[in-house]
């Protein structure tokens, strides 16, 4: 049963992997918006600009805490338990590809997709006019990841549950305990 999966998740992403343009244009948008750390910038940029935004009505500080924290344990829980545990190859070693950026550690499940998701939650929690673009920037990492060979299309759509999960606890425990 667990060699189907892995089979099918091969095929699959494969597939996707065969389906997106791969031309330069798209070579660079997803390699900066992956590998070369573009990704942290755009976080950090969209977490200034919303710490300016709302510092008037003092919901920043929950705002801070509720983004570290789904942040922080998504990160934990994924890049340093489950992956260890697991010890998925990545794409690109199993393909037999030289390196495209991506790390040589393990893959599953993705720590860009499910931080990326984590992320998402918490900003759209608190901007809930904008959640499109949370959420959209959060699929177009973890779209990345497998257009590059990083990940498998299983370690994405795992990573992003994993993430968007804990954002969403992170928040309602949060607002139980009265932080947010």
């Amino acid at each position: 049963m667990f060699e189907t999966i892995i089979a099918l998740d091969s095929s699959l992403t494969s597939t996707i992997s065969a389906t997106l343009p791969h031309n330069l244009f798209f070579d660079t948008f997803f390699s900066l918006l992956s590998v070369r750390g573009l990704t942290i910038i755009i976080w950090f940029a969209l977490f200034c600009l919303f710490w300016y935004e709302e510092r008037k009505d003092r919901t920043h500080h929950h705002f801070l805490i509720s983004f570290m924290t789904s942040f922080g344990t998504t990160a934990v829980l994924v890049n340093i338990i489950l992956k260890n545990i697991i010890e998925r190859t990545r794409p690109w070693i199993e393909m037999g590809l030289t390196n495209t950026g991506c790390p040589a550690d393990y893959s599953f499940p993705s720590g860009h997709a499910s931080s990326a998701f984590a992320g998402a939650v918490v900003f759209a929690y608190f901007d809930r006019k904008r959640a499109w673009l949370y959420y959209t920037i959060a699929f177009l990492i973890s779209l990345s990841r497998i257009y590059l060979s990083c990940h498998y299309l299983l370690d994405v759509v795992v990573g992003a549950l994993i993430g968007y999960t804990i954002g969403v606890f992170s928040i309602k425990i949060l607002r139980k305990v009265k932080i947010v």
